[in-house]
């Protein structure tokens, strides 16, 4: 990997170095002037929009090239970075820019991740990955090797890994507060596609949009004409290009369970699903995800558990629906008793129990600030202080800079990555307990 722009040498970086923060690796700051991270955007609208505003608020980082596979989304994205050279194919923004660029973001549909994170991990780049690192068990584990083998800096797009209340569950859970680690249960019942009508099949075939580059999307999936259901919004319930809302919500609520338990390498030892039974025709059920799923992972004993197995369950489901959903792909009824002791006072649509020996952990998606309801009736502790922290995206261009290691490196974002996709396999098997090692082989 090179050095200039992207790593200061250790004497500079303990020269710039901040205080660790509770629950985050210590992260640097350089200090050095007139030090540009050089930056190249893979994907512009939407979340890659997001991504890449964030990534552009840092003082030190120069946004080099954009490149998107539709054209609208570029000419806005080019119109605030006026100065970015512009790309529809990546692999030739790769090839022109590689000696140019230190870094890039990749945040476009699931089915192309490991495509282009292979392409910069093996120019030695570093790398910014939106979730999933990939699309299948394979190649997250080709990308944690190279990762590992080139020494870059990487991070997964679990950005809310930064908010207070991701930050104050992992320093719950490295507190012992609740005691050793029982059984863990994540949910959701949002889903982006309510409706059965949006899991039509065959779509009709359409006229490509002008703007889009039909065959760049697709990228390694299998030629399809295009229809109306794939891009830009849509693409997640497809099994050809997306991993499910498991593989997208599944690992945010995830991540400051595997943060906190300092789970690190811990792979489940087996995993059970069960789906809805979607009035699908055969032809449906190989093209889109369960539109229901409940998922149970058997993990081996840890620290946090007091070296006792444990398990992890997902339910998602479909929120305000007009028929009846079958309770086993909803939280447990006696979580929501159990919430009702909180300060919550219920349970939220999407969030996170994780049950200990003394009590209870209860946490939510995005903002609220995590809780406890202890077995004894013990008025619970108060929460860690976690004090300030940098924007998960600022984290990894600092890292970048000054080196250090990011809170969702491809070394801990790949396990969590194959934890859900074991599920999601599991979900093309349902009823049938299956075996981790077995789904790797």
């Amino acid at each position: 990997m090179k050095t200039t722009r992207r790593r200061f040498v250790s004497s500079v970086a303990a020269l710039c170095a901040a205080a660790p923060i509770a629950g985050f690796p210590a992260v640097v700051k350089r200090r050095r002037a007139n030090e540009m991270l050089s930056h190249a955007a893979i994907g512009c609208g939407n979340q890659a929009w997001s991504d890449l505003n964030q990534l552009a608020s840092h003082p030190d980082i120069n946004i080099t090239a954009l490149c998107d596979v539709d054209s609208s989304y570029l000419e806005v994205a080019h119109k605030k970075f006026p100065d970015a050279r512009l790309y529809r194919d990546a692999f030739e923004m790769f090839a022109k820019e590689g000696a140019r660029i230190d870094s890039v973001n990749v945040s476009t549909p699931d089915h192309t991740h490991a495509q282009y994170i292979m392409e910069a991990l093996g120019r030695g780049l570093n790398v910014y990955a939106q979730k999933p690192l990939c699309h299948d068990l394979d190649a997250c584990m080709r990308i944690k090797k190279l990762a590992a083998e080139k020494g870059a800096v990487t991070q997964m797009g679990t950005q809310i890994a930064a908010w207070e209340c991701d930050r104050r569950t992992v320093a719950a859970l490295r507190k012992d507060v609740i005691g050793e680690v029982r059984h863990v249960w994540l949910f959701s019942t949002r889903r982006s596609e309510p409706g059965p009508e949006h899991f039509r099949w065959p779509l009709p075939e359409l006229p490509v949009p002008e703007t889009l580059e039909w065959k760049l999307w697709l990228g390694p999936a299998k030629w399809r004409p295009y229809g109306t259901g794939y891009h830009p919004k849509a693409w997640r319930k497809w099994r050809e290009f997306g991993t499910s809302w498991l593989g997208d919500l599944g690992l945010h609520l995830m991540s400051p369970v595997w943060l906190g338990m300092g789970l690190g390498a811990t792979s489940p030892e087996t995993v059970f699903a069960e789906v809805a039974a979607d009035d699908w025709t055969p032809a449906q059920r190989e093209q889109f995800w369960p539109s229901m799923s409940h998922v149970v992972w058997n993990m081996p004993g840890v620290k946090a558990s007091g070296m006792k197995p444990f398990k992890v369950e997902w339910c998602d489901g479909f929120g305000h629906v007009d028929f009846r959903i079958d309770p086993k792909f909803l939280p447990p009824a006696f979580l929501k008793d159990i919430a009702a002791l909180s300060p919550m006072g219920r349970l939220p649509p999407q969030g996170r129990v994780v049950e200990g020996s003394r009590g209870w952990l209860l946490s939510t998606h995005f903002d609220a600030e995590p809780c406890y309801v202890m077995k004894d009736g013990s008025t619970p502790p108060g929460l860690p202080s976690v004090g300030a922290a940098p924007s998960h995206y600022h984290e990894y261009v600092n890292c970048c800079l000054c080196g250090g290691k990011t809170t969702s490196g491809f070394e801990i974002a790949s396990h969590m990555t194959e934890w859900g996709f074991a599920g999601n396999l599991a979900q093309l098997r349902p009823g049938e307990l299956v075996k981790v090692e077995d789904l790797k082989s």
